[in-house]
């Protein structure tokens, strides 16, 4: 090409050229996005979201929707034993050790193993944390005695915590509490369908991506172009909203039976593994034969470690000589979890109260664990926020029985449709 010809511009063969090329590419691309489609990958990804919402789907739908029930149990509970929560605000309330001593006296029988603060009462629990008297903090009056595990809720809860391996929870079936690796039958289940929630949102999330160009019609919903187009359009759309949800309740769901899946998951977002003994205390041998320091001075020296406000503690006994003070942190404004509220937890050595061990995730932390601690894990039960707030929880909990409706109705809608084509042909 001369220099003439370059001061020109592109010639007409060129142009035409760069029109074809810009043709090719673009059937390319169609070639592309049809070959990726008939990909094995994403044929796999569809047949494996297809057949695990298909056979374990109803399993799913009990735990999913027992769990959106379980979001009120505390109101349910103090609904139904109104009795309990009478009280009188006097200026001198009685301590949790006042009312622990006086349920000891009204009953020698019953053995107090823990104390809580709950709306405005003070509730004296036994060992297997299922009996529990109220005390009016204001006249020291005992304003009854309640089961927290039976009925309904408690069987709700056997349903979604225990997979129905909890003795002293309504429901309880001895079989599925049967030893298998290390875990119950039960507790497998529970992993079994956490992961399966995890694997649902990942491959309901790959197999609705529509593109970069159609990316608006994955939130469109055809309401008149029949049964199948709608059911089909509002599966892909409730399962898109719920796909966060549902990941958070399948990692935490479970991490509860099996604590790798917590530590694989911190190792993704960037954190480190949990201590398998953070939880633990061991109380200074030197003190072993000193006076137990009280509930009183126990709880004092709590708040002086980390205050707020006390929600639970847990008594020493045979296996564990210390306190366990549970306080209401900045992340747990709402006392959600009735009983056992609180997101900070101190330990106080039984016999020498300078032997204290805080445990919050806020504290010296990869930011991943602590999100995981104080968001993502309390998520789960909707703690983070308050009733009115908890509805959102409610709804998208029930949103595995609405795919499974809708991703029914769609493969039944298919499976017609062969039919009739085979008996056509």
């Amino acid at each position: 090409m001369t220099a003439d010809t370059e001061r020109q511009g592109p010639s007409t063969t060129d142009t035409l050229t760069r029109t074809e090329a810009a043709r090719v590419s673009a059937a390319r691309g169609s070639r592309f996005r049809r070959w990726l489609r008939r990909r094995p990958v994403r044929r796999a990804m569809v047949l494996t979201h297809r057949w695990t919402s298909l056979v374990l789907g109803l399993f799913l739908v009990i735990e999913t929707t027992s769990g959106a029930i379980l979001l009120y149990r505390a109101e349910y509970f103090r609904a139904t034993h109104a009795e309990l929560y009478q009280h009188t605000d006097g200026p001198a309330p009685i301590s949790l050790s006042q009312a622990r001593d006086l349920v000891r006296q009204a009953h020698p029988d019953f053995t107090p193993a823990w104390v809580s603060n709950d709306q405005g009462i003070i509730a004296v629990g036994d060992p297997t944390f299922t009996y529990i008297y109220a005390v009016d903090p204001g006249t020291g009056h005992l304003n009854g005695y309640a089961n927290i595990n039976d009925g309904f809720m408690g069987l709700m809860a056997n349903i979604h915590d225990c997979a129905l391996t909890c003795p002293t929870d309504a429901g309880y079936v001895a079989w599925m509490a049967t030893p298998i690796l290390g875990q119950t039958l039960g507790g497998i289940l529970l992993v079994v369908l956490g992961l399966l929630m995890v694997l649902l949102a990942i491959t309901g999330l790959i197999t609705w991506w529509p593109g970069f160009r159609r990316f608006s019609h994955g939130f469109r919903v055809r309401l008149h172009r029949g049964r199948f187009a709608r059911d089909y359009d509002l599966h892909n759309v409730i399962g898109l909203v719920a796909v966060p949800f549902v990941l958070m309740w399948g990692v935490t769901g479970a991490a509860f039976e099996l604590p790798a899946v917590e530590n694989a998951w911190l190792a993704i977002t960037g954190g480190t593994s949990v201590d398998a003994n953070r939880y633990t205390f061991t109380p200074d041998p030197a003190a072993a034969n000193a006076a137990d320091i009280g509930l009183d001075q126990a709880v004092s020296t709590a708040l002086q470690r980390h205050p707020g406000d006390i929600r639970y503690v847990s008594l020493p006994n045979e296996d564990s000589a210390y306190y366990g003070v549970s306080i209401s942190g900045s992340y747990a404004p709402y006392n959600a979890r009735a009983f056992f509220g609180g997101d900070v937890f101190v330990y106080v050595d039984a016999q020498d109260a300078a032997q204290a061990s805080v445990v919050d995730g806020g504290n010296a932390e990869p930011l991943a664990n602590t999100f995981y601690e104080k968001v993502f894990e309390p998520a789960h039960f909707g703690w983070l926020v308050n009733g009115w707030w908890r509805i959102i929880w409610v709804v998208l909990g029930l949103t595995p029985l609405a795919l499974m409706i809708t991703g029914l109705s769609t493969w039944l809608f298919r499976a017609g449709t062969k039919r009739r084509r085979r008996a056509k042909a």
